[in-house]
């Protein structure tokens, strides 16, 4: 066998080996890097039930139809849910729906958009009412972790 088919092989061989990985990577993703639309009625199932496994981000916002800056934000949320995909729960709750206002109270979020990260009995939250970045919600993740760490003995 000539070098040359040699390396050939091992080229095509990276390649497949790439992609392969980058299919399982994407199709992880999308199963796990979603942002989930949650209200009063399944929020316990959904946020309760994963914040002692990991950590759970809640959006709240009041949806205006085509608002630009909602429309932004989301892309911001769902970036951010598709680079901790596994690592984060992020969850959605519209609390243009009134039976969503009390859940949006009880943690504290009264001007929206609003962000509160959980992991077990911990919570932060990040500047209510105005536009956050990714930067923004990567340092509340990082304000979590490190309390989660802290208690570990």
């Amino acid at each position: 066998m000539k070098p040359r088919s040699i390396v050939i092989a091992l080229i095509a061989l990276a390649v497949a080996v790439g992609g392969y990985l980058f299919y399982k990577d994407n199709e992880f993703r999308r199963t796990h890097g979603q942002v989930t639309e949650v209200s009063l009625f399944n929020f316990d199932q959904e946020v309760n039930a994963e914040k002692d496994a990991k950590p759970v981000l809640i959006y709240f916002y009041r949806q205006k139809d085509g608002a630009p800056v909602d429309v932004e934000q989301l892309k911001v949320v769902k970036d951010f849910a598709w680079r901790t995909a596994g690592d984060v729960k992020v969850v959605a709750v519209n609390c243009s729906h009134l039976e969503n206002i009390p859940l949006a109270i009880a943690h504290g979020a009264l001007r929206y958009p609003a962000f509160v990260i959980i992991y077990g009995d911990d919570k932060k939250s990040g500047a209510d009412g105005q536009f956050t970045s990714l930067d923004e919600l990567n340092r509340l993740h990082d304000l979590i972790e490190d309390e989660a760490v802290k208690k570990i003995p």
